[in-house]
């Protein structure tokens, strides 16, 4: 009767613990508390982890390769008049203008026919 009795006592101490705590006398921080603890947990996910299976890593080459798919339906723009002269090489200088973006090392889709911006204006008012 007695093992039985400190089983069952033990059984609903153990029930008490689980209980959450008194509510809180400052609801407010408290919730600020929880969302703040939420966004770093977010944060983490979205800054990545150093290793490969993080998600920024994980995103990364999908990322390059449907990066790539998109430059390759891109006409070859030029934003020069089509009366411009190339020199020999056919190919224009880097604007300086761009430096800060990101480059581009492959050969536009189709050079042979290169769309010129007084035609892009021509189209436009037309």
């Amino acid at each position: 009767m007695q093992e039985e009795l400190d089983r069952l006592l033990k059984l609903t101490q153990m029930d008490i613990d689980r209980l959450p705590g008194p509510p809180s006398s400052e609801p407010v921080s408290e919730i600020l508390k929880l969302i703040g603890v939420f966004v770093r947990s977010i944060q983490r996910l979205i800054d990545g982890v150093p290793d490969e299976n993080g998600l920024l890593q994980a995103l990364r080459e999908p990322r390059d390769e449907f990066k790539e798919a998109i430059r390759h339906t891109a006409p070859y723009f030029l934003p020069l008049e089509s009366s411009f002269v190339f020199k020999a090489t056919g190919t224009v200088p880097p604007f300086s203008f761009l430096s800060n973006e990101e480059t581009w090392e492959q050969e536009p889709c189709d050079a042979s026919s290169p769309i010129f911006v007084d035609q892009v204006l021509e189209k436009a008012n037309s």
